[in-house]
């Protein structure tokens, strides 16, 4: 099931992602390559995100739809 999350940018790195920590239940969350970059999510950024169970273990949510905080645009 998706939920919305508040999600704290962690770490980012050109090619392989980024991941982040949800602000509520500090659970992380990975943010997909073609999502990382088309926004630019830098490291200490606040996002929107849509998460979902991510397939794999680690980290255990999956960021499907992502926005700037405020920002109506993205």
């Amino acid at each position: 099931m998706a939920e919305k999350k508040i999600v704290i940018i962690t770490s980012s790195e050109e090619g392989k992602g980024a991941y982040g920590i949800t602000k509520d239940t500090d659970e992380n969350v990975y943010f997909p390559v073609g999502i990382s970059e088309t926004l630019g999510l830098e490291e200490f950024e606040e996002v929107d995100a849509i998460v979902i169970k991510n397939d794999r273990v680690e980290p255990p949510l999956k960021a499907i739809r992502v926005k700037r905080m405020n920002d109506d645009a993205s």
